[in-house]
């Protein structure tokens, strides 16, 4: 099983981790180095973008040709600077000037980047919202994202812009294949679907992961700042698992922190994934109000749970808050077994509940 690292996101934007927070177990003070990958198996190559673009090779599906190997980032990533303002709005392209004698955009391609409809711009704010009420369980902004964003990659404060095949540069002039979404240093990366993960590092892309699902789909998530705790070469994730951390490798290195995600059906060339982000933001919105019902009703079956063991009078029962179902077990539960979660949650808690009552002086005071 991978290890998930929480990091935990403070008023001003960015994302800290504390040695004494943890999460199921799990304590926020782990190494996040990226290990060195092994080459990318053969026959997962992305097939080709739009002409005239070169096919992209498995490490740098982003542009037609790798640029020199981006500097393996410390443990972690960048560290979070309390105070930092927040993120800055994506700005088009990826913020790099070309050089002098690059020459005009090709006419080819700025025909291809005129050619796409645009949808507005987009954030996390409505999902944020709409998981608010989580809070009434214990449950932090932080860990609502973690557990509450459905398929969408970045958890937490993230906005992006539909910035499919606008230009870039370097080396040559290209076309951008994906859509970057901007986020706070350090922010959790998600796996958008159910797969195995390949991780690469350097050329364009800098420290990337793809997740790659049976038929050969695949989202390719790269400029990571570090990797989840445990991940490595063919490690198997769910929808939702953190795999890396938002960051600034490659050739972003420098520029606003954000993840480039990039989407191929089936193994073949990249598509337009900004309508697909913004389907994922807005089924996780629609699956909130589930999601806070299964938190309501597993803390109250917990709570039922000593209320109706025969023979018991909890002092203060008017007044007095009883047993609270534990903010980690509630977190299992959605986390882990959105269906069934709060359920088993509850059973578990009675079973705990009942293990800690004196059942020989209960016998006896209702005998």
């Amino acid at each position: 099983m991978v290890v998930l690292v929480l990091a935990s996101l403070g008023t001003s934007g960015t994302w800290s981790a504390g040695a004494s927070d943890c999460l199921l177990g799990v304590c926020l003070d782990h190494d996040t180095t990226p290990p060195t990958p092994s080459p990318p198996p053969p026959g997962e190559s992305p097939a080709p973008g739009p002409p005239p673009q070169p096919a992209p090779k498995p490490g740098d599906p982003v542009g037609p040709a790798p640029a020199p190997a981006a500097v393996p980032p410390g443990p972690g990533g960048a560290p979070p600077v309390p105070g930092e303002p927040p993120p800055p709005p994506p700005l088009p392209g990826d913020g790099e000037e070309p050089p002098a004698d690059a020459g005009p955009f090709p006419e080819n391609l700025r025909r291809l980047q005129n050619s796409v409809k645009r949808s507005g711009a987009s954030n996390t704010k409505a999902l944020m919202e709409a998981l608010a009420p989580l809070g009434d369980y214990g449950v932090s902004p932080e860990e609502a994202a973690l557990i509450g964003f459905g398929r969408f990659p970045v958890a937490g404060q993230a906005n992006y812009t539909h910035d499919w095949w606008f230009p870039r540069f370097g080396p040559g002039w290209r076309l951008h294949m994906g859509t970057d979404i901007f986020a706070a240093m350090g922010a959790p990366v998600r796996s958008p679907s159910e797969g195995k993960v390949r991780i690469t590092n350097g050329g364009l892309g800098g420290l990337a992961v793809y997740v790659v699902e049976p038929d050969g789909t695949f989202w390719y998530l790269a400029h990571l700042s570090g990797l989840a705790e445990g991940l490595s070469q063919g490690t198997p994730v769910t929808v939702g698992q953190v795999v890396g951390f938002v960051g600034d490798s490659g050739n972003a290195r420098g520029g606003s922190p954000h993840v480039h995600a990039e989407y191929h059906p089936r193994g073949g060339a990249a598509v337009d994934p900004k309508a697909i982000l913004d389907q994922f933001l807005a089924d996780a919105v629609a699956e909130a109000p589930a999601l806070i019902q299964r938190y309501a009703d597993a803390a109250g079956a917990a709570a039922g749970a000593q209320l109706d063991l025969p023979g018991l009078e909890p002092p203060g029962r008017a007044t007095e808050p009883v047993v609270e179902a534990p903010r980690s077990a509630l977190l299992w539960a959605s986390a882990m077994s959105p269906s069934g979660g709060a359920l088993a949650l509850a059973e578990a808690e009675a079973a705990r509940i009942a293990g800690t009552v004196e059942w020989e002086s209960v016998s006896r005071g209702s005998s």
